[in-house]
């Protein structure tokens, strides 16, 4: 899409190109070299062929960005040794299991591209310049229509072979809770529990329509609880960053905080009781598409200094 760029031009600040893949919607923009957004878009999440051919249309009319970084719903090949890198891998999201996300965009578009799942990325931004700056370990968690965690151990993704999964992890029923759960996988997993649809679900109406009430608010940080203990105990996070549609909820954090220092039942290494491990993400709506902004800028400095870590 673009000519190489020359030296000179690679040390002037460039306008990248950022793209959050989500499950519902794909939201693409041009982000300049401070991170403010100069242009963007939005497009339902239908087909491959339909969404990808609206997001290559929106950057092929910027020529100016100088390469793309994608922060993508899962589940997300990031085995780097896997032909399939950067592919969707089985999914109920109907026609997408298989779709080549990043070699698809990097190819279409001429430019270098790299990928990260959606709360990678959103854990690096708010590592970057949200509530975990100044932290060397953190975790960031959104529930919304899933739940899902990026987890930075000395301010990197932690991967294995596959990205994190916490958002599936088993949870203990909390007492005369006959909840069945929706997971189509496991049922009663805490995203079968405690998901935006496992609310509307169990409640019979929306997230957004239960107002302040002690009861529901109180069961949901029981069980996100559950999953900040998980975390501690594995990963020992400076900061556990709840966002999404109802992880952002106003004063939920304080409830998950309480119950979390209750499942710790008063066990701690170094940690206060009443320490502030568990807070709201700071970022917002924007967290993703922010991390997607700082991964292709990553790939702009490893030209410019070459051999770098990219930010994966």
């Amino acid at each position: 899409m673009t000519d190489p760029l020359t030296t000179d031009q690679l040390h002037r600040p460039q306008p990248v190109a950022a793209l959050e893949a989500g499950g519902t919607k794909f939201r693409a923009a041009i982000i300049d070299a401070d991170l403010g957004i100069v242009d963007q878009m939005r497009v339902p999440t239908t087909t491959p062929d339909a969404t990808l051919g609206a997001v290559t249309d929106f950057f092929a009319g910027h020529s100016t960005i100088s390469a793309l970084g994608i922060a993508s719903f899962g589940p997300l090949v990031v085995d780097r040794s896997s032909v399939a890198y950067g592919s969707i891998a089985p999914t109920p999201k109907p026609g997408w299991a298989g779709t080549p996300l990043l070699d698809h965009l990097r190819n279409t578009l001429g430019v270098s591209a790299e990928i990260q799942t959606d709360v990678e990325a959103a854990a690096v931004a708010e590592h970057r310049i949200g509530a975990g700056r100044g932290h060397d370990s953190i975790t960031y968690v959104t529930v919304g229509t899933g739940i899902g965690a990026g987890v930075l151990v000395d301010g990197e993704p932690f991967r294995g072979r596959d990205h994190t999964e916490l958002g599936h992890i088993p949870v203990r029923r909390v007492e005369n809770d006959e909840f069945e759960g929706i997971c189509p996988f496991h049922g009663d997993c805490l995203e079968g529990m405690a998901s935006g649809p496992a609310i509307q679900a169990r409640w019979g109406t929306t997230p957004s329509s239960l107002g302040g009430r002690d009861d529901v608010w109180n069961l949901e940080a029981d069980y996100l609880a559950q999953l900040a203990l998980v975390l501690t105990y594995a990963f020992s996070p400076d900061k556990i960053l709840f966002s999404g549609g109802v992880g952002a909820r106003k004063h939920l954090a304080p409830r998950i905080a309480a119950a979390t220092a209750r499942h710790l039942g008063g066990y701690s290494v170094s940690r206060a009781p009443d320490s502030d491990l568990v807070a709201t993400a700071a970022l917002g709506n924007d967290a993703g598409l922010i991390g997607a902004a700082l991964l292709a800028q990553s790939l702009l400095s490893s030209e410019l200094s070459t051999p770098q870590e990219v930010i994966r």
